[in-house]
């Protein structure tokens, strides 16, 4: 292997190590790693860091949502005790 073919393997053996693909998978890839043409290696390595890539979007769209959720969340708590204050305080005088 030379040094070009040995940094495309190094780095889709990376991007396998946090793929959600399945261990066997994987493993299969690596073993095989010498014996799989060039260019299905790039495709390889291009769905890879895809998959990668989609994650980190979709996690970051989730955690963008459950910051909203929690601003939305602590907004309604305010009202509601705000809300509730000014119940009492008419009850308050309506009692005095």
């Amino acid at each position: 292997m030379n040094e070009a073919q040995q940094k495309l393997a190094d780095s889709i053996g990376e991007l396998l190590a946090q793929s959600l693909l399945d261990d066997e998978i994987k493993n299969r890839l690596l073993e095989k790693m010498e014996d799989i043409p060039e260019h299905l290696l790039f495709r390889l390595k291009d769905a890879l860091e895809k998959e990668r890539e989609e994650l980190e979007t979709v996690a970051f769209d989730i955690d963008i949502f459950l910051k909203d959720q929690d601003k939305d969340w602590q907004k309604v708590v305010e009202d509601q005790k705000k809300v509730a204050g000014e119940v009492t305080d008419k009850w308050v005088e309506k009692l005095k």
